[in-house]
């Protein structure tokens, strides 16, 4: 008797242990589920329009007029360059018959190499500038970010969203009138240089 209440004993553990626990598990399981899913709740969100802050800043502003004024200076030089190209193309052409044709040939060519070398210099040009003006819009971008974060972290904000990433949302979420004007606080007193490499 006591062999087989011992069995019916260790059998009714068994069970026990077998419908139990995996309640135990699956409850802990949920429990777990349920502490991670709080740290997600958003509950402060803002919307900035990077775009437009980068557009409207006063600083990408002076960048323009300052790459402005270099273009026309670069122009103006050039101009003086060219009218003085024109003029040995025009006495190159009044000696082509005084000159052997070996020596009209050489100074054809140095011609030439002095056209080649004029246009690769606009080039170079060119691209400076194209990099002078990617290079400061870069460094605009940047502060205007560290500005958004520095907003994010003043008002507690849980996320802030480029606003070409949000389809709907509240107009008094939108912060970036504020950012434009922080960040045209900012630039006010910086100096914009083109550096010519």
């Amino acid at each position: 008797m006591i062999n087989i209440q011992s069995r019916l004993l260790c059998v009714f553990c068994c069970v026990f242990v077998f419908f139990l626990l995996p309640s135990q598990k699956s409850l802990t399981q949920e429990s777990s589920f349920e502490q991670p899913l709080e740290i997600f709740n958003l509950e402060r969100v803002a919307v900035v329009n990077m775009d437009k802050v980068l557009r409207d800043a006063k600083a990408t502003e002076r960048v323009r007029e300052l790459l402005d004024d270099k273009r026309e200076e670069f122009q103006n030089d050039f101009a003086t360059r060219e009218a003085s190209l024109l003029q040995i193309e025009k006495d190159l052409q009044s000696k082509r018959t005084i000159l052997s044709e070996e020596a009209y040939r050489a100074e054809v060519n140095q011609f030439q190499n002095e056209v080649a070398s004029i246009q690769q210099e606009i080039q170079f040009k060119r691209q400076a500038l194209d990099k002078a003006f990617q290079e400061a819009q870069d460094e605009i971008k940047s502060l205007a970010a560290e500005i958004v974060a520095e907003i994010a972290g003043q008002q507690k904000l849980d996320v802030v969203l480029n606003k070409n990433a949000a389809l709907v949302f509240r107009q008094d979420l939108d912060i970036t009138e504020y950012v434009i004007i922080k960040l045209n606080e900012r630039t006010k007193n910086a100096r914009l240089e083109i550096q010519e490499e």
